[in-house]
């Protein structure tokens, strides 16, 4: 037998985690309890119930394992759930078994594959039927840890007890706001993450063209410059014509060094940092220690008293997790892995998601 944080591994049957990824209750709501059998004699067989009670301790030795990590309100809700299962197997007259009251308290189901003959690829297995399951039924689910195990997520909300709702003083632009709003209520990471990443990129054709103008404009300014001189001209052909070099008719390209504008014109480094500190003291030094390997991601120092370099860093580092993201090709480029690194990409979005908030604000216009 082999475990794991997805579940147990025997040589001729496996029983997983699984995490819903709707609102509708996947196997308990769409699939229910099922047993499906194999087509012909050595085809695997499906069921999907409640856990196993091997698979409840193998649950409770993982909890022991990551007790110092667990987010302390999950473990008062499950101590609060077990509390009233139990009681009410008393109260039914029924004789009372722990593994049974805690098997009643987890909202969630998890498939078992069995083979006839040993085999390994009991995930592979598992992740065709969840394919067929959700190609069939149109709800989803991935094998992954149990939510319990997951450990202490940072926060999606500020929670300000000091704050009041008071009615808004700037008009902004609706367009980032439907952006802004899809990100906050995402449940996806990756679908927060370029949410709040479209808010810059919204400005990148402006930006860039701002920055080049004023480039070109300080070339012509200078008193060393002439019209007369040919020379002086085709600098100043070199210059747009480097600028433009593999910018698309959408404006695209040159998009690392956009959003380095955009980080130098909207944002102020000092909020960023206490928004960030606000929510979790330890993402800064993470960013100034952590590089995102699924990215090849490279550190930033946002405490640096050279900001400007540390601006080329912090924009170097997100466009690099957006790409990731987004290409998928298979290649020597990294990419991101759905679930897989979604704890990595979690620990990211807060600085895109301040950084997003600042460009709102600042491109606000008095109501």
């Amino acid at each position: 037998m082999r475990v794991g944080a997805d579940g147990i591994h025997w040589s001729n049957r496996a029983e997983f985690f699984v995490v819903p990824l709707d609102n509708y209750g996947f196997f308990e709501r769409e699939v229910g309890e099922v047993s499906i059998g194999g087509e012909g004699e050595a085809a695997p067989s499906y069921k999907v119930g409640k856990p196993s009670k091997i698979f409840i301790v193998h649950l409770l030795c993982l909890l022991g394992e990551k007790a110092e990590h667990l987010d302390p309100r999950r473990k008062r809700q499950l101590r609060q759930r077990v509390w009233m299962r139990a009681n009410s197997i008393r109260g039914d007259g029924a004789k009372f078994n722990l593994l049974d009251a805690i098997r009643g308290t987890l909202y969630s189901a998890t498939p078992h594959v069995t083979s006839p003959t040993d085999r390994s690829d009991f995930e592979a297995l598992a992740q065709s039927f969840l394919f067929h399951a959700a190609y069939n039924l149109d709800a989803s689910a991935r094998i992954g840890m149990h939510p319990l195990l997951d450990g202490p997520h940072i926060p999606r909300m500020r929670h300000r007890a000091d704050v009041s709702l008071d009615a808004p003083r700037q008009i902004y632009d609706a367009e980032l706001v439907q952006h802004y709003l899809m990100g906050v209520g995402a449940e996806i990471p990756l679908l927060e993450y370029l949410s709040y990443y479209h808010i810059t990129e919204h400005f990148f054709r402006k930006v860039f063209d701002d920055d080049l103008t004023e480039q070109v404009k300080r070339i012509v300014v200078d008193p060393s410059f002439s019209i007369k001189r040919p020379r002086d001209i085709q600098k100043v052909i070199k210059k747009v014509d480097g600028a433009m070099k593999g910018r698309r008719e959408d404006g695209g390209g040159n998009e690392k060094r956009s959003l380095e504008i955009v980080i130098e014109r909207f944002i102020d480094v000092d909020r960023l940092i206490a928004d960030l500190n606000s929510l979790d003291s330890s993402l800064v030094d993470r960013y100034r220690t952590v590089e995102v390997a699924f990215a090849k991601a490279g550190k930033v120092d946002l405490e640096a008293k050279d900001w400007q370099a540390e601006r080329a860093k912090l924009a170097s580092r997100i466009y690099a997790i957006r790409n990731s993201l987004v290409h998928a090709k298979e290649g020597t480029l990294p990419k991101y892995a759905p679930f897989s690194h979604d704890v990595d990409l979690r620990l990211e979005i807060p600085l895109v998601r301040f950084i997003a908030e600042q460009v709102i604000i600042s491109n606000g216009r008095l109501s």
